[in-house]
């Protein structure tokens, strides 16, 4: 991506961390608008993550995630571009192309995959459409509505959306106007977080101002990846409540168990061997970890013969970390668990996890 800068120091995009504060409070925040919190987690756990809780159910929930993000993304960009830009795409009068490659330039930076426009049209009728391609997609159904909330914000009309894959790792995104079943209408309930102080105090880069910790990702923006070269998983920078509205909506559709298939769909990955034991035989490492993407702050870990206990600050997706860290319990112990946790009010995470 030509004129993108990086810090000389730590070789972290300029605009990335322009574009981010990072709270003492282990939580991530976009600089223009600090109600929007944003997370850093490893892109592959999250298509094996929803295949793992197909697996569980015996049901796709593709459509579901799809379009969830599609709704989240269309009242978020609704919301950041101004109502005079929309009017004057309405009118012709904005260069839609320009806009489309802005949009493709964040997702590399973002790790989301390196996207290419193929086509589009704009004649405000049926036949209207845009298509790309993308290759190293961090979520093949994430992208679908995030491609296609994106159109349905700008232009505002409703747009489906369908994909095949070229090969393995590329696949071609098509949106185009259509109407939503009444059980994907309407306005999502996002959820708010409601933030504690805290007193991470993370290492920060003397040359840009970012936390040192970025120092260990490599951006490649060709390819649209970030890779944490110290575990070699790829990454990816999301809102978290876009991704706890996917939960929620598997949940008002699927029933009351998802919870708890999300919890064991995200353990059987952890002990697939994608994530490592040593991970958190420190806590303060890891609670630096937890803070550096932005996924909250650990007040207390504990693992003692069979029982490993957790307290988090400010959680974000608290289902996925439950799993996360009863996956890491057993492979510590080599032996099969039962987890218990609770969610409290002001986002307070407190589990225990007890190998059998």
């Amino acid at each position: 991506m030509e004129g993108t800068e990086f810090c000389p120091q730590c070789g972290t995009p300029r605009q990335f961390t322009n574009n981010h504060a990072w709270l003492d409070n282990g939580v991530i925040v976009q600089s223009g608008d600090r109600s929007h919190r944003m997370v850093i987690i490893e892109s592959d756990n999250l298509d094996n993550l929803y295949r793992g809780i197909e697996e569980i159910i015996g049901l796709p929930i593709e459509r579901i995630v799809i379009e969830t993000k599609r709704r989240a993304t269309r009242e978020y960009i609704d919301r950041l571009v101004p109502e005079e830009v929309k009017d004057m795409v309405s009118r012709k009068e904005f260069d839609m192309e320009l806009l489309i490659q802005a949009n493709n330039n964040i997702a590399r930076l973002m790790g989301y995959g390196d996207v290419r426009l193929v086509g589009w049209r704009y004649e405000q009728d049926q036949g209207d459409y845009l298509r790309q391609r993308v290759r190293n997609p961090y979520s093949v159904p994430m992208w679908c509505g995030d491609m296609a909330g994106a159109v349905e914000a700008v232009t505002r009309r409703d747009n489906d959306v369908e994909y095949r894959f070229l090969s393995a790792n590329e696949v071609e995104i098509n949106a185009f106007p259509a109407e939503h079943p009444p059980q994907f209408q309407g306005r999502l309930e996002l959820r708010e977080y409601h933030l504690l102080e805290g007193d991470v105090g993370l290492e920060r880069c003397a040359t840009c101002g970012g936390p040192a910790g970025l120092s260990a990702l490599k951006w490649n923006l060709e390819e649209g990846t970030i890779t944490d070269t110290t575990t070699g998983r790829r990454l990816a920078m999301l809102g978290p409540a876009y991704q706890e509205a996917v939960f929620d909506e598997l949940e008002k559709e699927l029933g009351e168990d998802i919870p708890h298939t999300i919890v064991e769909a995200q353990r059987r990955f952890v002990k697939s061997g994608f994530y490592k034991a040593r991970e958190i035989e420190s806590e303060g490492q890891f609670r630096k970890l937890l803070a550096l993407r932005g996924l909250g702050n650990l007040r207390a870990l504990s693992l003692e013969g069979n029982r490993l206990r957790a307290r988090v600050e400010n959680a974000a997706l608290h289902l996925m970390l439950v799993g996360l860290l009863q996956g890491y319990l057993e492979t510590a112990t080599g032996r099969q668990s039962s987890v218990e946790w609770e969610l409290g009010p002001e986002g307070v995470l407190e589990l225990e996890a007890t190998a059998r």
